[in-house]
């Protein structure tokens, strides 16, 4: 001991080494106001053996150099000066076949790292390891981010960003166990991008597998080389799994037998995670000889599209799962638990807030989150239509996303702002006067569609609109408006094969077709058709539509004129379910002045869509005012209709539609100013369970009061019982539903 005190004594230190000796706290910052200028140089003032914790922040800036960090320095925290990991970017750009620059060879995979963090002890907060080196530019080839080797280290809320093999989680060898805990973080990459042999857990995380423009197989998530001995290699745990892949192309991982190990049998076990449409149905391969079937690969109640259950995608039971939670992983012989938990919050950031429990028909199974697992990057404020697209990016991409909206933004609108009118989307020679001119039925006919240039130039009008207001939400949305005044106007919104969606608190208005087309075909007299629906819900499933407005504006088609006879419709459904979708709540939506409002199922046809055991959607406390017809029409479903208020107009047709699959189960709904008779209207269908269900302030049996007036005879049973809350006599609708004539609570800015 007084040897080693001696040799320190004299050991001179650097004069900035000197001056942080001994200090808690090291401060790294690139424009000199720290007392580094390099992460580095801050770590070597770390003295070796050290036993005391020692933070080195590291302020604002993108640091571009290779960093090891020894594993005789532990008890070492590498962080980012504030809470979002873009600000703080630790970076370096050599692969695997890039030489050294002392010309004694090239780096090799273990050398291409960024960072090598061979520490026990270690953590690392709020900042971003990136492997920089360009593909693109220089061909495919391994290029670590980040290489860890030591003990018990903690990764939280950071980033990992590279394309082939992004982090390799180690170990010093085959002989030692290394246990990292990943929490909140990203990772993206694209071949084998988490890859070794440590034991590694990823607990709510972000993982983004990234296209490399294959159409058959883009890469694979992980290579695990975990040795025999050690039951434990890699757990991705209640996880974001996403992709701008296409459906299909990627693989979960693959078994590495690093080295040419003949005793690596790679342990991988995805649970209870949401993997996206990029995995393909057999998710796991082999590898340099390793048939993956030898190895430990497994899921458990994973969700999402890209998640199935089939004799290529073992799963654990209960039992074997309760071996294999975070806790066990990392425990090791020393008890070690680093495993953070959600702390409850009295009120959450309203963006994070998810479906309640047991809240209708998108609770069941996983329930509804939508964007609630949004990193810092991923959650935008936009005022703008330029900016919403920006926010909303590339639907495949179904990296979690927080969206607010902030005031009125208008879809017609250009680049700069400026209005748009019908004319600045009409090409190809299109106008209404030409238009009415041709399909006149006394010119055209009435037993025929219309065909020609002339409906041609309407259809090409049509598409440019269609791109231009339509904005399509891709999974695991969260899209809010902030305050009373938030407005989608003009917009279509489309949540298309999509899971996971939430909408709430906005005014969605006014979704009109500049170029509707004529059908004299369509009833004894023709109609007009218009195409936009101010949302449409196809194809997708887990989805909540919350305390939104929906109407026309003030531009209502009874403002429009008629033409041939008939009023010239321009707006579709107010908010349409259909092509399959599943799951679904609506709840404490204002629907007000339109015709064709809801509509449930896209075509009588059992087959096309496959919707006769789908489209189980729920719609309660809704306030339906002056509204047409369509309150819902349903095709197919099971869909339960508690606890809505209607108030009717002169131009109500009918409330809820009985189409020819339909199972409605209705109850406890109150309908005023509206005829007892006029409350169904049967479209195919042959049953629908409808209980305490009020017409202008009395209990009235709506089904009764129908077949009296038709002659018609309905079932009373529909063959389901709900399940998930439902109204009681206390709070019926008579004296509930007329609170949601009230908008709902501001959502206050961030």
């Amino acid at each position: 001991m007084i040897a080693l005190t001696v040799i320190a004594a004299l050991t001179p230190l650097s004069p900035a080494t000197a001056a942080t000796a001994g200090r808690s706290t090291i401060v790294v910052a690139a424009d000199g106001s720290g007392d580094y200028t390099t992460v580095q140089d801050a770590v070597d003032a770390v003295p070796s053996g050290n036993r005391r914790p020692v933070t080195i922040l590291v302020r604002k800036g993108t640091y571009r150099q290779k960093v090891v960090i020894p594993a005789d320095k532990p008890y070492i925290t590498l962080a980012g000066d504030t809470k979002d990991p873009r600000d703080v970017v630790l970076t370096y750009d050599v692969s695997a076949g890039t030489p050294k620059p002392d010309g004694s060879g090239t780096y090799g995979t273990s050398g291409s790292a960024s960072y090598t963090i061979e520490a026990p002890d270690f953590t690392a907060r709020n900042l971003t390891f990136e492997n920089a080196y360009d593909e693109a530019a220089n061909g495919n080839s391994q290029a670590v981010a980040v290489r860890t080797t030591g003990d018990r280290q903690v990764y939280d809320n950071v980033r990992f960003l590279g394309n082939q093999d992004t982090l390799y989680a180690n170990t010093p060898s085959a002989t030692t166990v290394a246990r990292q805990y990943f929490h909140n973080c990203y990772v993206e990459g694209d071949v084998d991008f988490i890859f070794g042999r440590a034991t590694a857990v990823f607990d709510r995380c972000v993982i983004k597998a990234l296209s490399r423009g294959s159409s058959d197989n883009n890469g694979y998530v992980t290579a695990a080389s975990t040795e025999i001995t050690n039951p434990y290699g890699f757990l991705i745990y209640r996880s974001h799994l996403t992709s701008n892949a296409p459906a299909r192309t990627f693989h979960l991982g693959r078994p590495w037998p690093a080295g040419g190990s003949t005793t690596a049998r790679g342990q991988v076990l995805v649970r209870e995670s949401w993997l996206g449409q990029q995995f393909k149905d057999a998710p796991w391969t082999d590898m340099s000889g390793l048939n993956w079937r030898d190895a430990r690969l497994s899921e458990y109640r994973n969700h999402g599209p890209g998640a199935t259950v089939n004799d290529d995608r073992p799963q654990l039971d209960p039992r074997e799962a309760a071996k294999y939670t975070p806790e066990r992983y990392l425990a090791g012989r020393d008890g070690w638990n680093p495993v953070r938990r959600p702390s409850p919050e009295p009120r959450p950031e309203p963006g994070r807030e998810v479906l309640p429990k047991g809240d209708g028909w998108a609770a069941a199974t996983t329930g509804t989150t939508g964007g609630s697992a949004a990193r810092p990057e991923d959650v935008h404020v936009v005022t703008n239509r330029a900016q919403l697209i920006a926010a909303l990016g590339d639907p495949a991409d179904n990296t979690p996303k927080i969206v607010y909206v902030r005031g009125a933004i208008d879809a017609d609108t250009d680049a700069a702002g400026n209005p748009l009118t019908c004319d600045d989307y009409a090409v190809d020679g299109y106008s209404l006067e030409a238009y009415l001119a041709a399909y006149d039925p006394e010119v055209w006919g009435r037993d025929r569609v219309p065909s020609g240039p002339l409906e041609d130039a309407r259809r090409a009008s049509y598409a440019k609109m269609a791109e231009h207001v339509t904005i399509t939400v891709g999974s695991n949305v969260t899209i809010i408006g902030l305050g009373r005044d938030a407005a989608l106007k003009s917009f279509g919104l489309r949540i298309t094969n999509a899971d996971n969606v939430i909408v709430r608190n906005l005014t969605i208005t006014d979704t009109a077709d500049c170029f509707p087309q004529w059908d004299p075909t369509d009833g004894e007299e023709g109609n007009w058709n218009a195409s936009f629906d101010n949302v449409e819900v196809s194809g997708s499933t887990h989805v909540w539509l919350d305390h939104n407005t929906l109407n026309d504006g003030d531009n209502p088609d009874s403002g429009q004129p008629r033409y041939f006879g008939r009023p010239y419709q321009v707006h579709d459904g107010l908010l349409d379910v259909v092509r399959g979708s599943d799951l679904v709540t609506m709840s404490w939506n204002h629907l007000s002045g339109h015709d064709k409002v809801t509509l449930i199922g896209n075509t009588d046809d059992p087959a096309r869509y496959d919707e006769q055991d789908k489209l189980r959607v729920t719609l309660h406390h809704n306030y339906f005012e002056g509204l047409g017809q369509r309150t819902p029409r349903v095709r197919w479903g099971r869909v339960h209709v508690y606890n809505n208020y209607y108030r009717g107009g002169d131009t109500h047709a009918y409330s809820i539609g009985v189409g020819v699959g339909s199972k409605v189960y209705a109850e406890a709904n109150a309908f005023d100013g509206i005829a007892a008779d006029k409350v169904l209207s049967v479209f195919g269908g042959t049953a629908i369970t409808a209980k305490g269900n009020l017409v202008n302030g009395r209990t009235v049996d709506v089904v009764a009061a129908y077949e009296a007036a038709t002659g018609a005879t309905l079932g009373r049973d529909v063959g389901w019982t709900r399940r998930l809350r439902a109204c009681t006599r206390r709070t019926h609708c008579g004296v509930w539903c007329r609170r949601a004539r009230r908008r709902p609570p501001p959502v206050n800015p961030q």
